[in-house]
């Protein structure tokens, strides 16, 4: 298995016995350095001893999370910017975590209001998808937020979208969004790497609105409300992904994956809910291949997965929207593949949404 998949195993409990309890005892003593570091900078930033820049725009959202891992950032990055799409122009700053673009001294603009001009091996799979489907938006990717917010302002942008920029403080920000996943909304308790915590729960207060993503229960929802509050004075909206439709290699409406035995495939931070998600599709899951979060697939173990998957039965692959667009256009495969086309609906809190939504809204107008 690989090194990172097997300490996320170790983080959360799932790996037993004397090694993995050893390396959490490690893993326990270096996140009290990390949490000391974390600390020490949001001092720094709350007290104006490290300087943040604003960029000339009359509105940045900052769409974060506290804890590491997939939480639905990317999810919810699109369905703000859809409430804003109409009305204003619109550019996404995306770092292209473990992308080719990531490593470059200057950003690199993904999309100019067309449509992504870079494939997502180069940009990264999140900015790629973001761009296809905000074709008319600006998408900019690189570490440089500070860069990529000039750039946007250059484009003539009235709403940069900071895709994980929580941590990202250097870049000044008039609203922040927090996501949290409803299945582990604090981090199994610890700070990075013992457990997943980027910043501890008091740094919810800096927070203008929390999602709470994965929503299954209301009962729990209103108790981890009540938790957050002890924190943040923030509304709290409730949200869920469900499947939208099943789609083929090239986007058009496939099968149903009921009953259908499959293999299924994903570099992504939760694969265990993309594997609950295509069992509630009622499909019977026979084989899998997991890579971590970003990752692109190795194309030699990729076709042992296929091999696999084919001897145990399987009439097709099934793999997430943004692990579609990590496959070459060209690719053969002597299974076909599908893949999952999610929505993110909201649950609870649709008062205090359009509320942040309206006023987010007229705060724009009133800076323009």
């Amino acid at each position: 298995m690989n090194l990172e998949l097997y300490l996320i195993e170790v983080i959360k409990g799932k790996r037993k016995g004397f090694l993995a309890s050893f390396l959490r005892i490690i893993l326990r003593m270096l996140s009290w350095v990390y949490q000391f570091v974390v600390l020490c900078r949001n001092w720094a930033f709350d007290h104006g001893v490290l300087r943040r820049y604003m960029p000339p725009v009359p509105m940045v959202i900052s769409i974060g999370n506290i804890v590491a891992g997939g939480t639905g950032k990317t999810p919810l990055t699109l369905l703000i910017a859809q409430e804003f799409y109409p009305d204003f122009k619109i550019a996404v700053l995306s770092r292209g975590y473990r992308s080719q673009a990531e490593k470059l001294d200057n950003p690199i603009i993904l999309s100019q209001g067309n449509g992504p001009i870079h494939p997502a091996s180069y940009c990264g799979d999140e900015p790629y998808l973001i761009a296809e489907k905000l074709p008319k938006a600006f998408v900019i990717v690189g570490k440089d937020r500070h860069k990529s917010s000039d750039f946007a302002a250059k484009a003539g942008a009235q709403l940069i979208l900071l895709d994980d920029g929580m941590q990202h403080r250097h870049l000044a920000r008039d609203v922040d969004v927090v996501v949290m996943d409803m299945a582990d909304p604090f981090g199994q308790g610890h700070f990075l790497p013992r457990g997943m915590l980027r910043e501890s729960l008091s740094s919810l207060s800096r927070a203008s609105l929390i999602v709470l993503n994965h929503v299954n229960s209301q009962e729990l929802f209103e108790e981890t409300k009540k938790i957050i509050a002890t924190h943040t004075t923030a509304p709290v909206v409730g949200t869920k992904m469900e499947v939208d439709s099943v789609c083929n290699f090239v986007g058009n409406l496939a099968t149903a994956l009921k009953n259908k035995k499959v293999g299924i495939f994903c570099g992504i931070a939760q694969p265990d809910n993309f594997k609950q998600t295509v069992m509630k599709e009622e499909a019977v899951v026979v084989a899998s291949h997991i890579v971590p979060d970003h990752m692109p697939f190795d194309w030699k173990l990729f076709q042992k997965f296929v091999g696999e998957s084919e001897a145990a039965g399987a009439e097709m692959l099934v793999c997430t929207e943004k692990d579609k667009v990590k496959l070459p256009p060209a690719m053969k495969c002597s299974l076909p593949i599908v893949w999952l086309k999610m929505k993110l609906t909201i649950v609870a809190g649709e008062t205090e949404w359009k509320t942040f939504i309206r006023k987010t809204k007229a705060d724009i107008i009133r800076q323009m």
